[in-house]
């Protein structure tokens, strides 16, 4: 009887859940630095603003589970590099810029220091490592143009 009651209690957050929860991006870091164009779609995208900004232009959308990952860790002699203050993540310096009309496809990757020009489409689980130019489709590990998107 509990059970029942119980189950009918939470079928409306459930639903809510279901529907929406899939649909929202996490940021880690500052959300400060996130600066996002209108009518763009993030789905559950992971954002970390560690060690730069990321913009992002109008009219871009994400697929599902997709990284943008500003943050990195340095090394040297095979340790990670400790920086002043004692943190191994610098603040600044690898900011990504996404530029309008981009179609970023499910499980891509954007690495940190990295420029998407305008209506760039990058193939599914793609790792974007370098700058790319406007209206090209690119795919692969790393990233390499494909062809233009005209």
């Amino acid at each position: 009887m509990i059970d029942e009651v119980l189950r009918r209690a939470l079928r409306p957050i459930i639903v809510f859940l279901k529907k929406y929860a899939a649909n929202v991006p996490l940021v880690y870091g500052d959300s400060g630095r996130l600066i996002v164009g209108k009518r763009v779609s993030l789905v559950n995208t992971l954002f970390n603003t560690a060690s730069g900004d990321i913009s992002i232009g109008d009219d871009t959308i994400f697929g599902h589970n997709c990284m943008v990952l500003t943050g990195i860790h340095q090394f040297e002699n095979g340790k990670r590099k400790k920086l002043s203050g004692g943190v191994d993540t610098p603040e600044f310096g690898y900011d990504i810029k996404i530029g309008s009309g981009c179609w970023i496809a499910s499980g891509v990757t954007i690495t940190g220091g990295v420029t998407i020009g305008d209506n760039v489409i990058v193939a599914a689980g793609a790792v974007v490592t370098k700058d790319i130019p406007s209206n090209k489709i690119v795919g692969g590990v790393p990233a390499k143009i494909i062809k233009d998107n005209v």
